[in-house]
This record gives structure tokens, C-alpha cells and sequence, in this order.
């Protein structure tokens, strides 16, 4: 019984997890996932104005994933974050978000 109930817990810890990644609009999705002001004026504009939903980019990702509360994520669209949530298809189940640091850009090749 007790080797069962650790194997449960052990699977459920599995899935949730903390992503790192943009918060941006469904309308741009990865295009405004990047520091800078431009990027982040035009996702507020598009979420506060525009109607468009926030959305998730996680780090390497070119999908934008729908968030589960978007009331969590106001606060900090064209923020890059850590959100402590678990991924489902096409959806970040979010239990906290916190705002980090711009990752410095990449260089290029």
C-alpha cells in the first residue's frame, strides 16, 4: 500500500513542474516573445485593447500555450516568468507565476 501511494505522488510530481517563458498575446504568440520594449508595448496593447487572450511561450517553443487563469498572467504580459504549473495539450495548468530577469539575447550564427 505504501509503495503504491509513493508511485502516485512520484507520477502526479512528474507533471507539474516550473516552465520558463514569455507572456504574450494570442494574436503575435512567439513573435512577441522577446525582451524589449516594442514587444512588450505590443502585447499589452493587444491583450488590453485588442481582445486577444494571454498565452504562454515557453522557452524553445514556437507554440503558444492557452493558461489556465488568465487573471494570474495579467500582470505580467511581455514579462518573461517561471510559472509552477503543469502542461496538458495546448494548455499551462498554472498554480503560481513569478516575473524573473530577460534571459540575455542569444548570439547569432
Amino acid at each position: 500500500m505504501h509503495v503504491r501511494l509513493a508511485t502516485l505522488f512520484a507520477a502526479g510530481a512528474l507533471f507539474a513542474a516550473e516552465h520558463k517563458g514569455w507572456i504574450s498575446d494570442a494574436a503575435c504568440g512567439w513573435n512577441n516573445a522577446r525582451p524589449g520594449k516594442e514587444a512588450k508595448e505590443c502585447a499589452l496593447k493587444c491583450v488590453r485593447e485588442g481582445g486577444w487572450a494571454p498565452v504562454f511561450v515557453k522557452d524553445g517553443l514556437f507554440d503558444a500555450l492557452k493558461v489556465s487563469n488568465k487573471y494570474k498572467v495579467m500582470p505580467f504580459v511581455g514579462d518573461y516568468v517561471a510559472i509552477d504549473g503543469e502542461i496538458k495539450t495546448g494548455l499551462i495548468d498554472i498554480r503560481s507565476v513569478r516575473k524573473l530577469p530577460a534571459p540575455p539575447p542569444k548570439p547569432k550564427k
